[in-house]
């Protein structure tokens, strides 16, 4: 339908000691029509599967989290799929993490 908001998915993982920004308010501001939200208490491998099972079941344009925290373990898949959108800064579908240098630099 024409002129209508693209749908998100709240993401809330109980782990997360900081609970952050009310999702409902995130999805509001960046114009985004919030279609469900769930809520994990699971490791990063469930709940990737989780995050990719309600992506392809619902089609959500961006998964809206509380907090960066929520998504630090499964940020990947989230933008391979579609958007993250934190209070911070919006990541969009195909973003590029920056890889970790543990060892410095490569030669």
């Amino acid at each position: 339908m024409a002129g209508e908001q693209p749908k998100a998915i709240g993401l809330v993982r109980r782990s997360v000691s900081v609970r952050g920004a009310n999702v409902h308010t995130i999805a509001d501001q960046h114009g985004y029509r919030m279609v469900m939200t769930v809520v994990l208490d699971t490791g990063p491998l469930v709940s990737a599967l989780v995050i990719a099972q309600n992506v392809y079941e619902h089609n959500p344009a961006a998964i809206i989290v509380p907090g960066f925290e929520h998504a630090d373990p499964v940020r990947h898949i989230i933008t391979d799929l579609c958007d993250l959108v934190t209070p911070m800064q919006v990541y969009p579908r195909g973003y590029r993490w920056p890889l970790l240098d543990l060892d410095g630099p490569l030669t």
